[in-house]
């Protein structure tokens, strides 16, 4: 398989028009009928080749000459080393952002941590939309129910999605086992199982709350088989992992493919509109992302029972 394609540096002018987290008023303006993209996986954190990439003015930009319109941050550095400052920094980088959101990236072995981190930046506050976990940055151990359940358990009382990275078909078993235990909160599986996807896929179709994105292997035959097992489009969302691959290479991907037009939509924005519960008007062109579910609420009693958030589509499935 040839190599990802990795984001370039953005230009210069790119660069230099970048600016604070606001979107700028020309492109909020921008012609509606532009096709609407948002990238539910993106990195935040300077790479080698992108540089600048811990800045969200630079990031808008380098994202909106590729034709994404609005991303999920996570962040590199509480990825791979340290979840408090990680999640710190991509908070305030995109604190106000309307069309960079951040993801609260936490570990699953380090559950106090974790649950601090939680208290912290989930209650009464909308800013993040979900957590990721990822699998160990030293051993590449996938997560695990074993591992994480208490985590996921205090998570619960969120009804947010949560974003579990699959670079194979192993790590995809386990995610699989998650979403069954979660029940109603919505997971999703990052990376499709890497070059394993054959496998990922089959072992995601029964699981009714989990879903996929289309980052791992550019390969465009790996969409056309999710969609032959999984029914249809409707379980599928964009992500390009940017800046460790260009969000133009798996754009291209859809593009060699002889999708419909709604299922191109729903795999580009639209599913993800849905399972983030977005206005639809306000997440086009990057304005604000706004969420239809109530305000957060004070802490709940830990023994509160959860409530559902599947819905209709996904009930009857």
């Amino acid at each position: 398989m040839a190599a990802p394609a990795v984001l370039d540096r953005p230009t210069e002018e790119a660069s230099r028009e970048a600016g604070p987290a606001t979107l700028p008023e020309e492109l909020a303006q921008s012609d509606d009928q532009a096709e609407e993209i948002i990238d539910v996986h993106c990195g935040f954190g300077a790479t080698a080749t992108a540089p600048e990439w811990n800045e969200a003015g630079t990031l808008r930009n380098a994202l909106r000459e590729r034709g994404v319109t609005s991303a999920f941050v996570a962040s590199d550095l509480a990825r791979h080393f340290d979840p408090v400052l990680g999640n710190a920094q991509v908070a305030a980088a995109t604190r106000g952002a309307r069309d960079l959101r951040p993801w609260l990236v936490l570990q699953s072995d380090r559950a106090a941590e974790a649950n601090a981190q939680m208290r912290r930046y989930l209650y009464q506050s909308e800013q993040f939309i979900g957590i990721a976990l990822y699998p160990d940055p030293v051993t590449g151990r996938p997560v695990t129910l074993r591992q994480s359940g208490e985590l996921l358990n205090a998570y619960r009382r969120f009804a947010k999605p949560l974003l579990i990275a699959a670079p194979t078909a192993e790590a995809m078993l386990h995610v699989a086992d998650i979403a069954r235990e979660m029940g109603t909160t919505r997971v999703i599986a990052s990376g499709m199982g890497g070059d394993e996807w054959r496998e990922a896929v089959e072992i995601a179709v029964k699981p009714l709350n989990l879903y996929l994105d289309i980052s791992g292997a550019l390969c465009a035959e790996k969409v056309d088989y999710a969609i032959a097992h999984l029914h249809g489009a409707r379980k599928l969302l964009f992500a390009s992992g940017a800046p460790h691959t260009d969000p133009a290479a798996v754009i291209g991907l859809l593009d060699d493919l002889d999708l419909s037009p709604d299922d191109r939509a729903r795999i580009l924005a639209n599913n993800a509109l849905r399972l983030f519960n977005l206005d639809n008007k306000d997440a086009v062109h990057g304005s604000d992302l706004r969420f239809l579910s109530a305000p957060a609420a004070p802490a709940p009693d830990e023994n509160a029972p959860h409530l559902g958030n599947l819905d209709e589509d996904e009930a009857e499935a």
